[in-house]
């Protein structure tokens, strides 16, 4: 599983922290679960984030996969909800809108916009971690957008 931790007090926002939750490799559905676990709420202790951003899950063909990334998904939303964090889920679809600017990107895509976007000086090549920082960075968007109406009215 991915992370990734924005800075938005900053334009672009900044990024504060990324990467991959390192889980047992040999360990059972639970010990891999509770490394998650641990590693979110050592991210919300460290970083004291006020957002989680999820991607919403959708319609696999490789159940096993599904399940293991729904299981996943809801320790994240655990960790979130007792953190009282405030969570926003955005399908892959809305991600790559918001990155690239048409939802039918291939993830190189994404990957060569988070560059650009985000003024990195490398890309991010892990297909996880740069998940993780796209979402982070859709929800960033967004926020900005939904104050940006508010201002208006």
């Amino acid at each position: 599983m991915g992370y990734a931790l924005l800075e938005l007090s900053t334009d672009p926002p900044h990024l504060l922290d990324y990467g991959l939750v390192a889980t047992p490799r040999y360990g059972s559905t639970a010990e891999k679960l509770l490394a998650i676990a641990d590693a979110i709420d050592g991210l919300i202790t460290t970083h004291a984030p006020a957002f989680l951003a999820l991607e919403r899950l959708y319609f696999n063909k490789n159940v096993k996969t599904a399940m293991a990334v729904a299981e996943a998904r809801g320790v994240a939303l655990v960790c979130g909800a007792r953190a009282a964090l405030v969570i926003a889920e955005y399908t892959p679809q809305e991600v790559k809108q918001s990155v690239t600017g048409t939802g039918g990107a291939d993830k190189r895509a994404v990957q060569r916009m988070l560059v650009h976007i985000l003024e990195l000086s490398e890309p991010i090549t892990q297909d996880n971690v740069a998940d993780a920082i796209a979402i982070a960075l859709t929800h960033a968007q967004r926020m900005k957008f939904a104050a940006a109406v508010a201002s208006a009215d």
